[in-house]
């Protein structure tokens, strides 16, 4: 559908800025207009400005229903509807897409108030197995700036709040003045003026947000909002966003043109790191104002829908899963974020977050159980208690039983108005410590240790108490800082075909670690722009410790010499001060080239040096990611290097029935690709030889394309590998 004839530019900071891209559109000429801030306006709670104003805006919400000039209009409106999977912390790899559709209605209104929306077009489709509704209500367009008493979520969701600009509004809520906004036209200005809004009571259902308001006729140019708890009705709630933007038709009548919401839904009881977020967006557009409305039009219900053969024939363009906008597919929309900061500041965040409860918890699966070397079969426990001063207690436990050793951790934070855990938080751990980025999923990894003793992990025992900082829930940066004592491993599990590899000799040593993690992508707004995704850790350490002669002379050996420490036992040792730091990143990019191909580019590596350098601080490669054809983890060294090029293709394969769930795509990608490994020189521990190792393999991806099989073949001094394993999009969860 054609966008509005004229476009106004507005050009504002992130937090102030009236749209996530700082445009606004409107009906009536060709010509493009800039806006331009006015001088802030500061303002407290208690703001006559912001009251004023708002008293205008509340009569003019029943002055326009009676406006005389606005007989009726008609308009179009295409939208989307996405269900999407985030699983696991941070933003690692977006949302997964399960199912999208992609809408046309039609829009009548007359007077008195009166209107009928249509549904004419509809179509959808599965990108993942699932069955998944939604609520009447998100198939239809708010008009009049929602009523005075909101429901949202066909009433499931929120039911009856108050309008912040309904008739009772100021006996409820209260105003202060934010930034004002000057948009120019040609021949006239207009002034905009932001007021945010908060309950006068947080704990009772209220709505937090923002409206922008017409300083000339206090009419609404955009209304963004959030809700208190009290207001949510569904428990599994964590963040509820509704914006509604208009747009100026024939340079007097403010009306709808552009809606969002976002619903992200959790569990009540079993917390884990996966959510499913519902994002809708609508487009108003081609808009005849005071023309004739049919009378068979007036004689519709307030929302219909045409038969479902018509829905199917509608004339849209392209695909569905090529249509849907980008920003529905981030991790975390800008409009969102900017939702949830607003309401944290204007209300206590207790007044926001879930209620306090008990539950059980967990990073993932493996979580519950795990095979590994170091600990054979392994179960576990989470927990989490948030008390109503806002208080979190985590904890989770773990024992093994080939080792027989009990591991757990223990934290205590301030729980945040948004997000799953607190951003500051108090921890004390025993943890067998991965050193390098996972090649696998843990519960693929499990799986093949336990059936093929092939166990994709290189640990060490770490003892931990510190302090762990995120800026924010949706900062893709995390802080730790913690005192720790570091121990070897050694192989206690018990292969069903085979014995395991031997577990790294990492040194004993006692210290204190700083580490910064972060991750993190990009998904443009161009169907075929390259997309981007990235992941970093990068950290600094200082030890003391005795090691026993030969684990690794990275140290001069003429240092050995005899201690009775009783942290390291009465042996010949080698005192060690490592003073050390490591960074490890990996990259991906991929570009899409039509026809559901594409190149990927894939980038890791890491560095490391230092003074007396421990072996659990070299970088790591071998794998099925970052050196296929090669043995785990068969490259230890202070720097490496490794790129991959592949091309993915569809290509025919057989459909599988679902029941319920439809059919899986009569298609899987192959995606044959070439890598190579640059190392530096090893250790006398692990020795190799610097230098490029190269390799090449195939992929087909199959099954919605959430299974990997792999077939890669290391060129220098390598094997033949065959691996198979889980979409990386799931491995936060298992």
């Amino acid at each position: 559908m054609p966008p509005f004839p004229m476009t106004l530019s507005l050009s504002l900071s992130l937090s102030l800025s009236l749209l996530a891209m700082g445009a606004f559109s409107t009906a009536g000429g060709q010509s493009t207009a800039d806006a331009k801030p006015t001088r802030a306006v500061a303002g407290t709670w208690r703001d006559p400005a912001a009251d004023s104003l708002v008293q205008r805006a509340i009569a003019r919400r029943g002055l326009q229903l009676a406006d005389s000039t606005l007989l009726s209009y008609r308009a179009d409106a295409h939208g989307f509807l996405a269900f999407l999977a985030q699983l696991g912390e941070g933003v690692v790899i977006p949302p997964r897409v399960v199912q999208s559709e992609e809408l046309a209605l039609q829009i009548a209104w007359w007077q008195p108030g009166r209107s009928a929306q249509r549904l004419v077009g509809r179509r959808d489709t599965t990108l993942l197995p699932a069955d998944v509704g939604y609520y009447r209500d998100r198939y239809g367009v708010v008009l009049d700036n929602l009523p005075d008493r909101i429901r949202l979520g066909d009433g499931q969701d929120v039911r009856d709040v108050s309008h912040p600009l309904g008739a009772n509004a100021p006996q409820l809520y209260e105003y202060t003045m934010g930034r004002p906004v000057r948009i120019g036209l040609p021949g006239r200005d207009i002034l905009v003026d932001e007021v945010k809004f908060r309950p006068r009571n947080g704990a009772l259902p209220g709505a937090i947000g923002s409206v922008y308001l017409d300083r000339e006729t206090a009419a609404v140019v955009r209304l963004s909002m959030t809700f208190t708890r009290a207001a949510i009705l569904d428990k599994r709630i964590e963040t509820l966003v509704v914006t509604l933007e208009n747009g100026l038709v024939r340079e007097r009548y403010w009306l709808p043109r552009r809606q969002e919401v976002e619903v992200s839904r959790g569990s009540t009881w079993f917390d884990i790191p996966a959510r499913g977020i519902v994002r809708g967006r609508w487009e108003i557009s081609n808009y005849d104002v005071n023309e004739r409305i049919a009378p068979e039009t007036q004689l519709l219900p307030r929302w219909s829908s045409a038969p479902r053969d018509s829905l199917r024939a509608h004339p849209f363009a392209g695909r569905v899963v090529d249509a849907l906008p980008p920003e529905i597919q981030v991790a975390s929309s800008e409009e969102v974020v900017r939702a949830r900061v607003q309401a944290e500041s204007a209300v206590r965040a207790a007044m926001l977050a879930r209620p306090a409860t008990a539950s059980v918890t967990g990073r993932g699966i493996s979580d519950l159980v795990r095979i590994t070397r170091a600990e054979g079969v392994a179960l576990g426990v989470g927990g989490a208690h948030k008390n109503p001063a806002g208080f979190m207690v985590v904890g989770r436990a773990r024992f093994g039983f080939g080792d027989e050793q009990l591991k757990g951790h223990v934290a205590l934070g301030r729980s945040p108005a948004f997000g799953r855990l607190p951003t500051l938080q108090l921890f004390a751990e025993r943890e067998y410590r991965d050193l390098g980025f996972a090649e696998r999923a843990g519960v693929t990894n499990s799986l093949a240790a336990g059936l093929f003793s092939s166990d994709y992990t290189t640990q060490v025992d770490t003892r931990a108490a510190g302090v762990s900082w995120k800026p924010s829930p949706t900062s893709a940066y995390s802080w730790r800082f913690a005192a720790e004592r570091d121990e070897p491993l050694r192989v206690h599990g018990a292969g069903l075909t085979r014995a395991y590899a031997p577990a790294l000799n990492a040194w004993a040593l006692r210290g204190a670690r700083a580490e910064v993690t972060a991750a993190g992508g990009t998904v443009p707004p161009e169907p075929m722009a390259v997309r981007h995704q990235w992941q970093i850790a990068a950290s600094v350490g200082t030890y003391r410790g005795n090691v026993a002669p030969g684990l690794d002379p990275l140290i001069d050996p003429s240092a050995i010499r005899s201690t009775d420490d009783p942290a390291f036992g009465a042996r010949p040792t080698i005192p060690v001060r490592p003073l050390v730091a490591r960074a490890q990143a990996q990259w991906q990019m991929t570009k899409p080239i039509g026809g559901d191909r594409a190149w990927v580019v894939r980038t890791s590596g890491g560095v490391a040096g230092g003074r007396d350098l421990p072996p659990q601080w070299l970088v790591f490669a071998g794998g099925p990611w970052s050196a296929p054809g090669y043995d785990w983890h068969a490259f230890g060294s202070r720097a490496l290097l490794s790129q991959r090029l592949e091309f993915r293709t569809p290509i025919p394969a057989p459909s599988i029935p679902l029941r319920r769930f439809g059919k899986s795509p009569p298609r899987a990608t192959l995606a044959p690709f070439v890598q190579a490994l640059a190392v530096a020189s090893g250790t006398r521990e692990r020795p190799l030889v610097s230098g490029v190792y190269p390799s090449a393999g195939v992929s087909v991806l199959f099954f919605y394309d959430l299974l990997r099989a792999d077939v890669a073949r290391g060129l220098r001094d390598g094997h033949w590998r065959f691996s198979i394993d889980i979409d990386r999009s799931f491995w936060g969860i298992l």
